[in-house]
């Protein structure tokens, strides 16, 4: 990663174009939900029972590549020492808590928990889609963070309005096959129907009138506007709406979009920093200086968590699942953070 090679640089001069890391790997980001969508729409056609299995199995395959991609941040937080020692009480600290808290809201069968979780997910999705957002944006030396933050917030929120306010969507939770505390979240979203028809017009203008002013933003840049932005802000937006058209198939993509989103990044981080022949002081600079070192470190965190995952059963195993799943969240606000100069760097974004 670093600096652009001088033939790419040439190019987004001539163009204007300012990728995160070069045109593949930004496309590859900006449109594998695509495919996804296409299969997941693909799948989720017809009626009946074998219809049906094929949606639980495409709902289900999404959530596991979600958990897939989960424990990779525990690599990057403890797999280098000084990056866990920038929070060391945070990630000490941390998991036994996180544990005990779960633990207690599942033995006390807190359905709680699921919606909890749930809009944790999307909201830690969102902030994802934001933050590479903001780097673009940060390259291209122009943009509001205000505007790219509040335009994915006002159209998830009016897709999951729309989605609510849907007569049919109760089938849908029948056809994925979520029972107990999960139906019961998605069915306390469509008994609130008429309250979700009612703000979804003043929630939907809102984000029109956001695109819109994220398209007079773009106007006004002129010749500096950047096209791989709009490219990436524009999927991120259709993504959002494809829940709307097709929950199932919008659903299945916006997950497994996140999950290789989150793999790319993760895979390019470790090539900045420890690629080559630089520092190998810490276990990842040891392992991660190749490419597939870099593969082989992602994929004992990612495999790793998952067998420990697959001899757990009952209440340990969800105690486990939500544990893994709040921790990624926790630690990616952290590590994550655009001011720090070493992230910074990751991105070439000067400080």
């Amino acid at each position: 990663m670093g600096a652009l090679p001088t033939s790419d640089a040439g190019t987004a001069r001539r163009h204007r174009l300012v990728w995160i890391y070069r045109a593949r790997t930004d496309l590859l980001i900006s449109l594998c939900w695509v495919p996804l969508f296409v299969i997941g729409h693909q799948l989720a056609i017809g009626s009946g029972s074998h219809a049906d299995a094929r949606v639980r199995w495409i709902v289900a395959a999404a959530l596991f590549v979600s958990f897939l991609h989960q424990p990779l941040t525990f690599a990057l937080v403890y797999g280098d020492r000084r990056q866990f020692q920038q929070r060391r009480n945070l990630f000490l600290w941390a998991p036994p808590i996180t544990i005990a808290v779960i633990a207690i809201a599942v033995a006390l069968h807190l359905w709680v928990v699921i919606p909890i979780a749930a809009l944790w997910n999307t909201i830690h999705t969102l902030q994802q889609r934001y933050g590479l957002s903001r780097i673009y944006a940060r390259r291209s030396k122009y943009g509001s963070a205000w505007l790219d933050r509040w335009v994915l917030y006002a159209w998830m929120t009016s897709t999951v309005l729309v989605v609510a306010s849907r007569r049919e969507t109760l089938r849908l939770v029948q056809r994925v096959g979520l029972a107990g505390v999960n139906g019961a979240g998605v069915r306390l979203l469509t008994d609130a129907r008429p309250v979700a028809v009612l703000l979804l017009i003043p929630v939907g203008a809102a984000a029109l009138v956001l695109a819109a002013a994220i398209v007079r933003q773009e106007v006004a840049a002129g010749e500096g506007a950047n096209p791989a932005k709009w490219l990436y802000q524009g999927a991120s937006l259709i993504l959002i709406a494809s829940i709307a058209v097709d929950p199932i198939a919008g659903f299945t993509a916006y997950v497994g979009a996140h999950a290789i989103e989150y793999a790319v990044v993760v895979y390019k981080t470790a090539e900045s920093r420890y690629g080559g022949q630089r520092d190998r002081s810490t276990l990842l600079g040891q392992v991660a200086w190749s490419p597939w070192g870099r593969v082989a470190a992602m994929a004992v965190a990612a495999f790793g968590a998952l067998a420990v995952a697959s001899r757990l059963h009952g209440d340990t195993a969800n105690v486990a699942l939500f544990t893994v799943g709040a921790l990624h969240f926790l630690y990616d606000g952290f590590i994550w953070k655009l001011r720090k100069p070493a992230v910074a760097a990751d991105f070439a974004i000067r400080t």
